[in-house]
């Protein structure tokens, strides 16, 4: 089997070491062995075999919590892209990167907004609302200091480190979605998403 195919059938194996890998894509703020194991049901001991496993693999990195007393606790975070199992594996950054060599930043948004127009909600009374389609599809977002925003949760992400000119389809996204004229992409944010300045609203 492929490695990324090992890698992700060892975190997945155990069901209780799947429900605690899950949290962490579901809410993704970091997490004490303590916290970790009081909202799996779990003995703390557990819970720490489970979280260094998940280390490991690669899925979690570590840090520490200073500012209390004693020995600074160990803190958890998502570190790794999505989880993917199939056989063969399924290249669709490879697809995406191709495509994106072939398009200048223009057709690349309009792409984008043509996508946002289709997914797109009437009468929305907030930016959150107006992004609410492609939150139910996996991204996730956040108001950004003076009006702009950014993807903490890019749905994009694996394509756009293969073709970075993939953020302006994005943009194009939320154009269609949100009725702005002009969004424009800023770049990578973190290792899940990007930031987006927010222009001209319209509506």
């Amino acid at each position: 089997m492929a490695p990324d195919m090992e890698r992700a059938l060892g975190a997945l194996r155990d069901f209780t070491r799947r429900d605690i890998l899950l949290r962490f894509y579901t809410d993704r703020k970091a997490r004490s062995v303590d916290e970790v194991a009081a909202s799996a049901g779990i003995h703390r001991s557990v819970a720490f075999d489970h979280l260094e496993r998940l280390v490991a693999l690669g899925y979690l990195e570590v840090d520490r919590r200073r500012g209390f007393p004693g020995k600074p606790a160990k803190i958890y975070r998502l570190t790794a892209g999505p989880l993917q199992i199939s056989h063969p594996m399924r290249r669709y950054d490879v697809l995406a990167e191709a495509l994106a060599r072939r398009l200048d930043k223009r057709a690349m948004t309009a792409a984008g907004r043509e996508l946002g127009e289709s997914l797109a909600r009437p009468n929305f009374t907030s930016l959150p609302a107006a992004l609410e389609p492609m939150v139910e599809m996996g991204a996730e977002y956040e108001a950004a200091r003076g009006g702009g925003i950014v993807c903490t949760n890019c749905l994009f992400a694996e394509a756009c480190r293969r073709a970075p000119s993939i953020c302006h389809f994005h943009a194009g996204v939320i154009e269609g979605l949100t009725g702005i004229d002009d969004v424009e992409a800023l770049g990578f944010h973190n290792a899940f998403g990007c930031a987006y300045e927010v222009r001209t609203p319209t509506r």
